[in-house]
């Protein structure tokens, strides 16, 4: 009896454990499947502003994502011609320049354009080049580096705002966007407010017009692309450039408190790009109404907002369903080091 009652424990230990090896079999394998069948959104093209956002979202959408630029990734958009190594189907974008209303799709395929997102476009610089880290810009100072006509650290402006502490012999070199950029945008659009208010002295005052693409000092260096720009910035003694904060943080770049409107030096973060956004003003536009901006948000006026701030947008063609993917982005936004929409 004992003999028997010895092998009946051993053949249930063993059925035990093949059951239980089965079921870690069918667990591990259900884990597989929920992996592989992730939703597949198709492929997307546009702002590299959102990188940092569209590659978080890879862990629970199946997606291409090609950061080719708000000018060029709208066309592509618009023509349903994705660009080389892109590839199909195209089924979104994304761009900091909200669109005008007028733009058709070939073929006549109807879209949306809501803000998903807000990004800080941060004025970074060499953290070799001894600048303190929290180096302050004032609007006169930043107008004049961006016009060409402050060309060293050891300018007085500069010096005036940070209490006198730099006195570097060093030239400043600005990394500007080679390409047709979001970016460029929002930073344009603000200069061309900002840098004709009273305190900015002639030569300061912004000529290079606002858009995707502008007209650059030309002993400027330039790259394609937020993160080559954030690259050139790291590697150049001197340098200082824009890119959106996203950007700056994966570069691990230090970036300038600039002054806004209310008179404050005001550091990027997630809630002063968010408190500038709140300034802007909402607005649906397009024949079914189906597309949403923000205007207003040139030079945001509270005491806590980040001055050069913008939303990005995200385009997707009507007939699809976005809705999860845009609420997965929108959570996480903040720890990437975006700000917030309405």
């Amino acid at each position: 009896m004992a003999f028997y009652r010895d092998r009946q424990l051993t053949h249930l230990a063993s059925s035990v454990s093949l059951f239980a090896i089965t079921i870690g079999f069918v667990v591990g394998q259900s884990a597989t499947q929920i992996s592989l069948a992730a939703p597949n959104i198709g492929n997307g093209v546009g702002a590299s502003t959102v990188s940092a956002l569209f590659t978080a979202l890879k862990s629970k959408f199946a997606f291409t994502y090609t950061a080719n630029g708000s000018g060029a990734g709208l066309k592509a958009f618009f023509t349903q011609t994705p660009p080389a190594g892109t590839p199909r189907p195209l089924t979104f974008a994304a761009s900091d320049d909200p669109v005008a209303g007028t733009e058709k799709v070939t073929g006549g395929r109807g879209y949306v354009q809501v803000p998903v997102v807000s990004v800080g476009i941060t004025l970074a610089f060499n953290n070799t080049s001894g600048l303190p880290a929290g180096l302050k810009l004032s609007r006169a100072s930043y107008c004049g580096i961006l016009n060409g006509s402050i060309k060293n650290w050891n300018d007085r402006s500069i010096s005036a705002d940070n209490g006198r502490q730099i006195a570097l012999n060093l030239p400043i070199k600005v990394v500007r966007r080679a390409d047709s950029s979001g970016s460029t945008f929002v930073l344009s659009s603000h200069l061309n407010a900002a840098c004709k208010t009273p305190g900015v002295p002639a030569a300061n005052v912004w000529k290079g017009g606002v858009g995707t693409t502008v007209n650059w000092t030309s002993t400027f260096l330039s790259a394609t692309g937020g993160g080559k720009v954030g690259d050139v910035i790291a590697s150049t003694k001197g340098a200082i450039g824009y890119v959106d904060n996203a950007t700056r943080l994966t570069k691990k770049l230090p970036a300038a408190l600039l002054l806004n409107k209310a008179g404050k030096y005001i550091a990027v973060s997630p809630a002063s790009i968010t408190a500038a956004i709140k300034d802007g003003t909402v607005v649906t536009y397009g024949t079914n109404k189906q597309l949403t901006r923000i205007d207003n948000l040139t030079d945001p006026k509270s005491a806590g907002a980040y001055p050069i701030s913008g939303a990005t947008y995200f385009l997707y063609y009507s007939d699809l369903d976005f809705k999860g993917f845009i609420t997965a982005a929108k959570g996480l936004a903040p720890s990437l080091g975006y700000g917030s929409v309405p």
